[in-house]
């Protein structure tokens, strides 16, 4: 009996210590945790020459390219049977972003030229390389401790069989991705 009495008092101390600290069990514990964010300046790609594939006449015979190089200003080249009366233009960019970080560059695939009057020209292989004449698509690039990276990008047009004269213009996209 006096087992019993025993057992009794120690449940009745351990039902009052839940009484008076309710909501606190023996064994509860606590931490606290803590978040943080690093924010980079957003990549941006700014123009600062645009592509031109220069002053061409075409051909009454055949239909040809002009090719505008990525290394040098002035240098288009044209197919045969067309006539290139001023050189074209590379473009040039400029990615600007967080000095170290690795970005990548996107191929603007093709384009259209249009004259406004249904009259249109194919743009592409779009070829870009950095001012180590590495390649500027399809690979990862670093950004310099300047935060700038500038690029050169040349292209090949397709001129058609007597096409028709006028200003062909058109646009593309060309963005960067922090990796």
């Amino acid at each position: 009996m006096a087992r019993l009495i025993t057992k009794r008092r120690v449940g009745s101390l351990a039902l009052a210590l839940m009484t008076i600290l309710p909501g606190q069990g023996v064994f509860a514990t606590t931490e606290t945790g803590a978040g943080t964010v690093n924010v980079l300046p957003a990549l941006e790609v700014e123009f600062y020459q645009h592509l031109n594939f220069g002053t061409i006449a075409p051909s009454t015979t055949q239909a040809s390219t002009v090719k505008v190089l990525r290394g040098n200003d002035n240098s288009s080249i044209c197919g045969p049977g067309l006539s290139c009366l001023a050189n074209g233009n590379r473009a040039r960019i400029r990615v600007t972003g967080a000095p170290g970080r690795l970005f990548s560059v996107t191929d603007p695939g093709s384009i259209t030229l249009t004259d406004g009057n249904g009259n249109s020209m194919l743009v592409d292989s779009f070829i870009g390389a950095g001012s180590r004449n590495d390649s500027a698509f399809g690979g990862v690039r670093q950004v310099r401790s300047n935060g700038q990276n500038n690029m050169n990008i040349g292209a090949t047009l397709y001129v058609g069989v007597n096409q028709p004269p006028g200003l062909y213009t058109g646009t593309y996209t060309i963005s960067a991705n922090y990796e």
